[in-house]
């Protein structure tokens, strides 16, 4: 269950203080200074997700600045991801200000000195927080990217917004593998849209391919749907069936070959988790969109040459990598779509008499 404070149990001429103790607990170390006047209320409900720590804010008007003296604390360097849910916010950090309105985002840095405004009663605010590590894993260089306004109504705001409140209802329901998962998508979509904002320099993409990394993403969230197919994807994204058929032959491949590229891809990470080995097989298959056992097996054997339950035997019993590096069966993916061709097999014994996979052309 998420941890819930409140100011409502504390009484009025403490409020303050205990809110300051709770916001620096919570999140960081900041000044927190009530913006008007009366009794001061707040509530603040958090949830882990993975590595992602989600807190839900309602407060009265108030305002929260990391300064420099903040800063010598020996935090580790964390992002938040700032969700505006109801009345305003006005955010500065590195010499930007973005005003958010409901169900815009911005980041933060937690390296340097920041100040937000919480505006408006009944003031709602969800918090993502982070490692910084996380996004910059992903290529994000967060000084380009902090207090840079995603908007509600953007393409990849009507995206990542409601995947990220939808994770977060369903936060206490989760089991710890399906957080970590969950977690990742999370960051991957967050580091996509901060992405589209950084400023940063590079080739323009054409239409062609925006819209393909728009249906990629698209598709990639939507793989556990058994009914995910061609007519669902371009209608969501306002083009024709012809039109979406030309992005894939662009690219070598089709529709149907490519999303069953990524749905094998996840079954093979799902059946090389150590974590997952008492889901059965079927299940794995259902949630990456196989609707039965038999239909996931034939896709399989006819990619890879071996049953799912004889990769998981494999990929069992494979050593982990050392520090020197070394194969991980459990890191297994495919680099993307690829053509139809031999299936890589697992042969009968590897090192040791234990089996391996073949990833490569023999």
């Amino acid at each position: 269950m998420g941890r819930v404070f409140s100011t409502d149990q504390v009484p009025p001429q403490e409020r303050l203080a205990y809110w300051h103790e709770v916001i620096c607990r919570t999140f960081i170390q900041l000044d927190v200074a009530q913006a008007g006047g009366g009794a001061f209320r707040g509530q603040v409900r958090d949830h882990d997700i993975g590595p992602v720590q989600a807190t839900r804010i309602l407060t009265d008007p108030m305002t929260a600045e990391r300064g420099n003296r903040h800063l010598r604390s020996l935090e580790e360097p964390e992002c938040l991801l700032a969700v505006q849910l109801h009345g305003r916010t006005i955010a500065q950090q590195d010499g930007r200000q973005a005003i958010l309105a409901p169900g815009d985002m911005t980041l933060f840095d937690s390296t340097r000195p920041y100040r937000v405004d919480f505006q408006g009663r009944q003031f709602d605010h969800l918090v993502l927080q982070f490692p910084r590590t996380a996004l910059e894993d992903r290529g994000i260089e967060t000084r380009a990217v902090t207090i840079r306004r995603i908007a509600m109504d953007s393409a990849l705001g009507r995206l990542v917004t409601p995947f990220l409140l939808n994770v977060v209802q369903v936060a206490d329901t989760l089991d710890p593998e399906t957080g970590d998962r969950l977690a990742g998508m999370s960051l991957d979509l967050i580091a996509t849209a901060l992405a589209s904002v950084s400023g940063v320099e590079r080739p323009p993409a054409s239409p062609g391919e925006e819209l393909l990394r728009r249906v990629r993403l698209y598709i990639g969230l939507h793989l556990s749907d058994p009914r995910l197919a061609p007519p669902k994807v371009a209608a969501a994204h306002n083009i024709s069936l012809r039109q979406l058929h030309r992005l894939f032959a662009r690219e070598g491949t089709t529709f149907g070959r490519w999303v069953r590229e990524e749905r094998l891809n996840r079954c093979c990470e799902d059946l090389g988790d150590p974590r997952l080995a008492g889901l059965p097989i079927a299940e794995i298959g259902a949630r990456w969109g196989f609707p039965d056992a038999s239909s996931l097996s034939r896709s399989f054997r006819a990619r890879y040459g071996v049953s799912p339950s004889e990769y998981r035997r494999a990929a069992a019993l494979e050593p982990v990598p050392d520090a020197a590096g070394g194969p991980d069966l459990r890191a297994h993916r495919l680099a993307g779509p690829v053509a139809d061709g031999p299936a890589s097999p697992v042969r009968p014994a590897g090192r040791g008499g234990r089996p391996a996979l073949v990833t490569g052309a023999r």
